[in-house]
């Protein structure tokens, strides 16, 4: 059985309620005219939109300089180099076969025994990365117990397999995730505006259109209002939105796994790269 590599990184996730005091002492740094002292790139409506083009221009830079940090973790001189000849394997097939991905476990296997653990938890990423289909959630099962081996406390998501990333600490309260507004924009693929006139964040994907304003426990969905459990907040300067609502909204699935503390989500809506690469392949035909 054949398994379509993932070919790129993103960027992701999460954090939660903000008291209020904290909140209006941020407010209060702003232009003191009670507006949020928000990131640049979240109050210029054109920087904010450059995001996407931005992330997707360093794709190929964040993927070199993962396998390059992976391989300073691994200790082992024999299994670092297994993994660079399993890696150049991969550079001449457009899909991992099931004897590589069997060469991967082993990998991971071999450094456990090693006691290198985080080099089989750098593994395991990027076995997950290379393997991951929706639905299938058996690779998190063994992620999760390297990242509890290795000490990580922090929440991790991955969207389709692939981590989300941020430069944001992200937390959970009261069983509510919250992530920041970029992360809407690159993990999901949909388009994102803050503004503060209204202090809302707009997000389009197609022909959804969803506004949430801050502080408030309540969504306009394509022109309908829906209460939220969790409303938007303000935190460290970042604007942070109910995750779960945001995904189910914009057809995508979330699920919570305890060990290692992992959000799992499945983008029902994007197209398999399968698919993506047929397009390709029809467009360039005609």
């Amino acid at each position: 059985m054949k398994k379509a590599i993932s070919t790129s990184l993103v960027a992701i996730l999460l954090a939660t309620s903000v008291p209020a005091a904290l909140a209006a002492n941020l407010e209060s740094k702003g232009n003191g005219k009670g507006k949020p002292e928000v990131k640049a790139e979240a109050k210029d409506k054109s920087k904010e939109t450059s995001v996407k083009e931005s992330d997707t221009d360093t794709d190929s830079d964040d993927e070199n300089s993962t396998e390059a940090s992976t391989e300073t973790n691994i200790k082992d001189v024999k299994l670092k180099k297994q993994l660079i000849e399993l890696r150049q394997e991969l550079k001449h097939t457009a899909e991992i076969t099931e004897d590589q991905k069997a060469k991967y476990e082993h990998l991971v296997a071999d450094l456990e025994k090693t006691t290198d653990k985080h080099g089989a938890l750098d593994v395991q990423l990027e076995l997950l990365q290379r393997t991951y289909q929706k639905g299938d959630h058996t690779p998190f099962q063994k992620l999760g117990e390297l990242l509890e081996d290795t000490g990580s406390t922090e929440v991790k998501a991955f969207v389709d397999g692939k981590q989300v990333k941020a430069d944001v600490a992200p937390f959970v309260k009261g069983g509510r995730a919250l992530v920041p507004v970029r992360a809407i924009s690159s993990a999901l693929k949909a388009e994102v505006n803050w503004k503060p006139e209204t202090r809302s964040v707009e997000i389009t994907r197609g022909e959804k259109s969803i506004t949430l304003y801050l502080d408030k426990k309540e969504a306009t969905v394509d022109g309908k209002t829906i209460s939220l459990d969790t409303a938007p907040v303000l935190k460290n300067g970042r604007v942070f939105l109910p995750l779960r609502f945001i995904s189910e909204q914009l057809n995508a699935e979330v699920k919570w796994q305890e060990e290692g503390k992992i959000v799992i989500i499945d983008d029902l809506q994007a197209p398999k790269e399968s698919e993506q690469d047929t397009d390709a392949n029809d467009t360039s035909t005609k």
